[in-house]
């Protein structure tokens, strides 16, 4: 298992979606925990 994954709070706006942006072009794959 080689795959990179993150789990990034707060990857909607501010410095999260930007970590979560650069992460994704890098080719990780990305978990954002949801509440509704």
């Amino acid at each position: 298992m080689s795959e990179r994954i993150a789990l990034v709070t707060g990857g909607s706006r501010g410095l999260g979606k930007n970590a979560v942006l650069k992460l994704a072009a890098e080719g990780t794959g990305i978990t954002l925990p949801w509440n509704n």
